[in-house]
């Protein structure tokens, strides 16, 4: 059996972040589905150590970490989003500046989420599959999700951006 640690998985996000298409597929849920990258994030990790998600273990990393999405992630992005719309005001260099700043803070507190997510994982067994790695993939991440459709009270059936989105995901898993 693997080890998972949160050690693990952030490095493992950082290097999978950076993967063709990770990035841009992530923030289109984000952006569109409210979906937590770190959660998008550790269905592929955990697909890539040989476990499948359940709705228990969702459950358990998503109330870890919602509290501090809201608190903290959600209230750094929603700033820095809104820098530019001060360009006329404040100098460019000082804007970036202050963003470059920001980027520190939110890679940070993701790495602060991961932890919280592992603090309750460790206490349940997570369950493995046979089966290659993206089709663990791609059963974790439409669980995440189906749960994210049910939560936004629309339609459960994904739409093409959606596959989409996954898609990409799973491909670079390869």
């Amino acid at each position: 059996m693997t080890t998972l640690s949160a050690e693990d998985f952030w490095t493992f996000s950082l290097d999978f972040y950076g993967k063709q298409n990770v990035a841009k597929a992530c923030l289109s849920l984000q952006d569109r589905r409210d979906a937590d990258v770190n959660l998008l994030l550790l269905a592929a990790y955990l697909a890539n150590k040989g476990h499948v998600l359940d709705d228990t273990h969702l459950s358990i990393a998503d109330g870890m970490t919602a509290g501090w999405r809201a608190a903290v992630l959600q209230q750094l992005r929603q700033v820095r989003r809104r820098l530019p719309k001060f360009a006329e005001e404040v100098p460019e260099d000082d804007r970036k500046n202050v963003k470059e700043k920001i980027l520190e803070a939110e890679l940070a507190a993701e790495q602060v989420a991961h932890r919280l997510i592992f603090k309750r994982l460790d206490d349940a067994p997570m369950p493995t599959e046979g089966g290659s790695t993206k089709d663990r993939a791609e059963k974790n991440l439409k669980l995440y999700l189906r749960r994210l459709l049910s939560q936004a009270g629309g339609s459960i059936t994904p739409d093409e951006r959606d596959l989409g989105d996954l898609n990409a995901i799973v491909a670079a898993l390869g």
